[in-house]
């Protein structure tokens, strides 16, 4: 059978019509990490940023300001991120994407009570909109402890960070745990959502972005070989094992505060746990694997 003329690329059966994420190039733009020499940030964040940047989806007037409590000057910053990238990016490094991304790098020093950091990062955003083409667009990114959200949201509303130009945009990302019970969220979400609007405001867990995570519905319920016998009436029990080659390192006082239960338990690992047993979609709803017509 000739399949001249054909289209054979295929929908990705998971993808939502209103889904607006990548793969597309991302328009002027600019990412603030809070917290940007912990763990999260030099093993995930930035290494991710240089790869969506290899593959030719940021613009090239990105930029990315690192905000810490170190004594350090942008070219510091630069290769704290060059040695990151160099360690975990997933694609290859390359000089010239890195040259590139290396120019729109910032570093403000500071406390999140600092109210001069805050102002020194404010001049760095209206500088980056005038020497990158950022567009006033920025993206908040708290790699922080938990007990620091109320007070870094709370300073980017003081200083007018939080407030987008007129036909720009502001985004707050902020990662797991929120909160510590249902009081105490509930609190923090009135802080957040006293500076940000509810679809300014990102809550996330980086955890569920792995690939093997993301792609356990459609192993179950888009593969005809397990969706009949994945049940009760064939399996027997579940195991879920989180296994890290690294040790504490670094996040020993992270740990001392929030404690691996809450870290991994209640997120990472129930999040596994009910894409594995959770109930079949109803017929309309589940994936479907179909050339496009």
């Amino acid at each position: 059978m000739s399949t001249a003329g054909m289209d054979t690329a295929w929908d990705n059966p998971l993808r939502d019509p209103r889904d607006r994420r990548l793969p597309r190039i991302a328009g002027p733009s600019g990412l603030v990490i809070f917290g940007v020499t912990g763990d999260l940030s030099r093993k995930k964040l930035m290494p991710a940023v240089y790869d969506l940047a290899n593959r030719g989806l940021l613009p090239p007037g990105f930029s990315l300001v690192g905000f810490a409590r170190r004594d350090w000057e942008d070219q510091d910053f630069a290769q704290v991120v060059h040695d990151a990238v160099r360690e975990h990016a997933r694609t290859p490094f390359r000089e010239e994407v890195w040259q590139q991304l290396a120019e729109g790098m910032r570093f403000i020093p500071g406390d999140f009570d600092d109210d001069s950091a805050f102002k020194q990062l404010r001049d760095a955003v209206e500088e980056l909109d005038h020497s990158r083409g950022t567009g006033g667009n920025f993206a908040f990114y708290l790699s922080v402890p938990p007990k620091f959200f109320p007070k870094v949201v709370e300073q980017l509303k003081k200083h007018g960070l939080a407030n987008a130009p007129d036909g720009s945009w502001r985004r707050a990302v902020i990662e797991k745990p929120f909160g510590h019970d249902l009081s105490s969220a509930q609190e923090l979400n009135a802080i957040v959502h006293d500076v940000f609007e509810p679809d300014q405001v990102f809550r996330i867990d980086h955890y569920l972005g792995k690939e093997t995570v993301q792609n356990i519905l459609a192993l179950r319920f888009a593969n005809q070989m397990f969706e009949p016998i994945w049940n009760r009436s064939y399996v027997d029990h579940i195991q879920i094992t989180m296994a890290e080659d690294i040790g504490i390192g670094g996040r020993a006082g992270y740990y001392d505060g929030i404690g691996s239960a809450r870290d991994v338990i209640q997120n990472h690992l129930l999040q596994l746990m009910a894409l594995t047993a959770m109930e079949s979609p109803p017929p309309s709803t589940r994936p479907r694997c179909s050339p496009r017509s």
